[in-house]
């Protein structure tokens, strides 16, 4: 699973290189709506590169397979690119010979998991799929956000701490909810438009949402640091993956 991670990083990685440069500055971010303009500010984002891409990398990383179970521990590493709109994600699970890898990219979206490498014991990739991983890199499009000037991206300011924004990319078309707190910096993304299984080729449309807990200085800007996800369901919440960043890298180019 990790030498797919690599495979389609490196296929991401050639399709970047075609991507200009620019820097952050009053006119490329004028357009934006104030309270993403002041969050650019407050992470030191301004007067540096845009992102066109990111190795990020987690130094924890816990799921929770059903409500039911516990936490497992994982390995992962994972790659966004801005243009085109992909991310990928490999995750080892430290407590069973279990290697997954997530991707969405140009409208396609897959989860696979194999066990010791060979057996594959996760796989789909339908469109319900696709939906539910593009969710996942819009919901990091602030703390990639290179990805914020895409045409893609419909930004509407909703109140003083919020901003919706709705994403169309291959034919699909997301919307969720930014929130940030009174200082500009970005605490949580809810959507109601994630898939949820609730059994073979069945899903269920519930409320989702991403909450950065904590930021942290790397270098001259501040990025995310300690991150959580959680259902939202009618009977009550379900967290099943949290973590904390150690690094992210922008602009790689190998």
């Amino acid at each position: 699973m990790k030498k797919t991670f690599e495979k389609e990083r490196k296929e991401l990685l050639d399709r970047n290189k075609s991507s200009e440069i620019k820097i952050f500055s009053e006119e490329t971010v004028s357009h934006l709506p104030e309270q993403i303009r002041k969050y650019l500010s407050v992470c030191g984002f301004m007067n540096t590169p845009v992102p066109i891409n990111a190795d990020v990398y987690w130094s924890e990383s816990q799921i929770k397979l059903s409500p039911k179970k516990e936490w497992n521990e994982l390995q992962t590493i994972q790659f966004n690119s801005v243009n085109p709109i992909a991310r990928i994600s490999y995750m080892h699970f430290l407590s069973m010979p279990v290697h997954a890898r997530d991707i969405y990219r140009d409208g396609f979206g897959e989860m696979k998991g194999k066990l010791f490498n060979l057996f594959r014991i996760i796989f789909d990739n339908n469109k319900e799929i696709a939906q539910g991983v593009m969710l996942v890199a819009f919901c990091e499009f602030l703390i990639i956000p290179g990805y914020i000037l895409s045409s893609n991206v419909v930004w509407e300011s909703l109140t003083q701490n919020s901003v919706r924004a709705t994403l169309t990319d291959n034919g699909i078309t997301v919307s969720g909810i930014f929130y940030f707190d009174a200082d500009g910096f970005f605490t949580h993304f809810e959507t109601d438009e994630r898939f949820y299984s609730v059994g073979k080729k069945r899903y269920s449309k519930e409320k989702w949402s991403v909450s950065v807990e904590s930021y942290k200085n790397q270098g001259s800007i501040k990025i995310a640091e300690k991150i959580k996800v959680v259902w939202h369901f009618p009977d009550g919440d379900f967290e099943y993956f949290k973590g904390v960043f150690d690094k992210i890298e922008f602009n790689v180019s190998e």
